[in-house]
């Protein structure tokens, strides 16, 4: 509790904290009485007044709150707070023995602060296992910070389980938390503003194959080859352009061109002669959603014309998976080769065929 030794010396570093950091005047920083109970040279980070008001991080924490009732629905569990439901690893766990399908044989819960920090111990040791963190500079959170009820640190790990766990629900890019880096000088406060980034404009990582699973081409491919990719990539290029040319469509970069759906159910569509009206998908998709019902659309044509895809899902091509692409685009061309080259025998160098090393399955 703070001591009310010189009101007027509260005042006067409140302003010059105001001052350091430069927010404007309608926006000061008050820092709450615990604030100036600091030891000199003693540092704290702390949010920002107002900063989990900010719309893209209200949208953020709706999505991740989303995605963890999606997944716990079968348990009969409703999350509403992002971090009082979170914080003692009651759900954590929860959410972890379900996305794993694994007992985890954790205690239930527990009042017990000491109980409870052992049960998130536990658990983020088998986050660090999944994500292979093997070092605590890899990760944004701790115990410490999670059981405190530090809303970055939980923000951080949910965003990082979501990406991991290939969420379908996409989550917004780019989203950062003001805050504000306080640290106790001789005689005065120094304080400084900055933004804590939770998500870039990367998609994370994807959850691997499952254990045990065998693995394909491009799995060895990518883990002994990846030299010969850009091969494998400029080949199928030419072969989809090929395809697509009739609608003057050129395909230069797989990954991009192919994350939408649109390009893929035309090639299909030109394959297997028919045409899809484009009232059964969207010709020029507005957002994840979009591109995930015409990717949808895409592997029921591909399954409809015998090439089920069960090593990849819609939402891996949405993500531009470069693996997953090609595993699709290599399916149709194993299947359409020869009769669309014998249809168009001034088609240029067919493609490169994945070299599978010993052990590995065809695709």
């Amino acid at each position: 509790m703070f001591r009310s030794k010189d009101q007027q010396e509260v005042q006067e570093l409140e302003k010059e904290g105001a001052k350091a950091i430069s927010v404007q005047p309608d926006e000061p920083i008050k820092f709450s009485d615990e604030n100036y109970v600091m030891v000199v040279g003693e540092e704290r980070t702390v949010l920002k007044p107002h900063a989990l008001e900010d719309p893209h991080v209200r949208e953020l924490i709706s999505t991740l709150l989303r995605w963890i009732n999606d997944v716990l629905e079968g348990s009969r569990i409703i999350v509403r707070h992002i971090v009082d439901d979170l914080y003692d690893g009651q759900v954590l766990g929860e959410l972890l023995a379900t996305l794993t399908k694994e007992d985890l044989n954790v205690v239930g819960v527990t009042q017990s602060s000491y109980m409870q920090k052992n049960k998130l111990k536990y658990l983020l040791e088998k986050v660090d296992e999944l994500l292979g963190i093997t070092h605590p500079s890899q990760r944004k959170w701790s115990l410490t910070r999670i059981h405190s009820k530090d809303v970055v640190a939980i923000l951080h790990l949910m965003v990082a389980l979501a990406r991991f766990f290939r969420c379908q629900l996409p989550l917004p890019r780019n989203v950062t938390i003001k805050m504000i880096h306080v640290k106790q000088l001789e005689n005065r406060m120094e304080t400084d503003l900055f933004e804590e980034v939770i998500t870039g404009d990367d998609i994370g990582p994807i959850a691997p194959a499952p254990v045990g699973a065998e693995k394909d081409v491009f799995d060895k491919l990518f883990e002994e080859a990846p030299e010969k990719l850009q091969a494998v990539k400029r080949s199928l290029c030419q072969f989809s352009s090929r395809v697509l040319q009739e609608l003057d469509i050129f395909i230069g970069d797989i990954e991009s061109q192919f994350g939408t759906g649109v390009y893929l159910i035309l090639m299909l569509g030109l394959l297997e002669g028919y045409f899809v009206p484009l009232y059964q998908f969207h010709y020029n998709p507005v957002g994840f959603d979009e591109k995930l019902d015409n990717m949808k659309l895409v592997f029921r044509l591909l399954e409809d014309c015998g090439l089920p895809q069960k090593r990849t899902k819609p939402e891996d091509l949405v993500h531009m998976d470069l693996k997953s692409t090609l595993r699709v685009l290599y399916a149709i061309f194993g299947k359409y080769k020869s009769t669309f080259q014998q249809q168009h025998p001034t088609t240029p160098t067919t493609p490169t065929t994945p070299q599978a090393p010993s052990g590995a399955s065809a695709v």
